[in-house]
């Protein structure tokens, strides 16, 4: 009860600037070093529980909040709540800080001003200053096979959200004037969720960012295309926001990058281009895949959702048309992959992938390499691979507009710049 009593003073003291600048300079005494923000530490010096991570992940609607552990804790806190500020409490006596977590993290964005973290022999508490008129939501993540237990607080900003609604309308209003076909590139993973690893350690997540990003300026440089990001930073989004976006934007494809991983399939090698199927994978190795790649929603604490069977009905003829839409997409991408002979071309698959299960516009997910492959991660994290098999991909998406009979129209010139979320 000290503890959390405590907690509760703490909340009262902040309130002034003066108890603010006091907080701040105990804080740096339990706190066996410093660095800088955002670090994670591997491990400590200390036996027991363990701190060991403290990051933050900025998006357009909000920051994540991540507090690691080597170990299981329990955190006291509100589920949710709108405020100025949060305490997350982790009453374990003994608890210690790895060397290298930082003491506090200035954020200044537009829902975290800043966190501080305070350990001593009854715990730890963790006070985080919001923005105003900002919501949160307070969870934990169990450890797995690549990532610690984490405590996690989702902050969002109302206002923030709603110019981003505003923002993905204007392009959408901006492509109906101009009659330009919008490609919407999705980079797969992001944030706390890593995606696959390859030796070095090389993270999915930034690989694909990387290629997205070439993507997208390769086609904002072809008259009567504009081509805009999911995500132009490492930060987390759920798998159906991401068509959400090509969604609402009214695209007229949408490409989610990808980088393959051989942990159920021995030592893969090559590209594979998968567009949707209703009826299950091609075979279980595509079906394993499938899974892998749709758990991105769980590392990224999202609840599993239930498959809406009206629209299924409802959209029956639509989406069978798409499907064909996208079959045609995913040759054509590959038949463009296939001329760089150091990847091997694996065929087209199909699968369930979640994040394509949009009817509004032909979708397709391409496997880029192994990261896992100790000759493809080093393809992989060449920028200069990494350009190629962007314009590969955007001398396919060309081919595939002329092969499904879809004009390009005139290009005013405006937003020549990615357009990147």
């Amino acid at each position: 009860m000290s503890f959390l009593r405590g907690t509760t003073h703490l909340l009262r003291g902040m309130r002034s600037a003066a108890a603010l600048a006091l907080a701040v300079g105990a804080l740096a005494a339990p706190l066996r070093a410093q660095a800088p923000a955002g670090a994670d530490a591997a491990g400590g010096g200390a036996t027991g529980v363990q701190l060991i991570g403290m990051r933050t992940w900025p998006s357009p609607g909000g920051t994540r909040v991540v507090l690691s552990f080597n170990t299981a804790v329990t955190p006291v806190a509100p589920d949710s709540g709108v405020g100025p500020q949060l305490v997350v409490a982790v009453p374990t006596p003994g608890i210690a800080a790895a060397a290298g977590v930082p003491a506090s993290l200035v954020v200044g964005d537009s829902a975290v001003t800043r966190v501080e973290a305070l350990i001593d022999a009854n715990g730890a508490r963790f006070w985080i200053k919001l923005a105003p008129l900002v919501h949160f939501k307070v969870f934990t993540l169990p450890a797995e096979e690549d990532a610690p237990f984490r405590v996690v607080v989702d902050v969002t900003n109302p206002g923030a959200q709603a110019a981003e609604e505003r923002r993905l309308a204007g392009i959408a209003a901006a492509k109906k004037k101009s009659r330009t076909r919008l490609v919407v590139i999705d980079a797969g993973h992001g944030g706390e969720d890593r995606g696959a690893r390859g030796p070095g350690p090389v993270y999915e997540k930034h690989v694909t960012l990387a290629i997205a990003r070439r993507l997208a300026d390769t086609l904002n440089n072809v008259p009567g295309i504009k081509a805009i990001l999911t995500r132009d930073g490492d930060f987390f989004i759920p798998l159906r926001e991401r068509y959400h976006i090509a969604e609402k934007v009214k695209a007229d494809l949408f490409v989610s990058i990808h980088c393959n991983s051989s942990r159920r399939r021995g030592r893969g090698s090559g590209t594979e281009v998968y567009f949707l199927s209703l009826k299950g994978a091609t075979d279980q190795s595509d079906q394993d895949l499938a899974d892998d790649e749709n758990a991105a929603d769980k590392a990224g604490g999202v609840s599993p959702q239930a498959e809406d069977d009206v629209v299924s009905v409802v959209y029956e003829v639509r989406r069978n048309s798409m499907l064909e839409r996208s079959q045609l997409l995913a040759e054509t991408l590959l038949d463009h992959i296939a001329a760089d002979r150091r990847v091997e071309a694996r065929g087209i698959k199909q699968a369930g992938f979640a994040v394509l299960k949009s009817v509004e516009f032909p979708s397709a997910l391409v496997e880029t390499a192994f990261i896992n492959n100790p000759r493809e991660v080093k393809l992989l994290k060449d920028p200069l691979f990494q350009l190629k098999m962007a314009r590969q991909l955007a001398t396919g998406i060309r081919a595939y507009f002329t092969r499904a009979g879809v004009t390009l129209g005139a290009d005013d010139g405006a937003g020549r710049s990615s357009g990147s979320r």
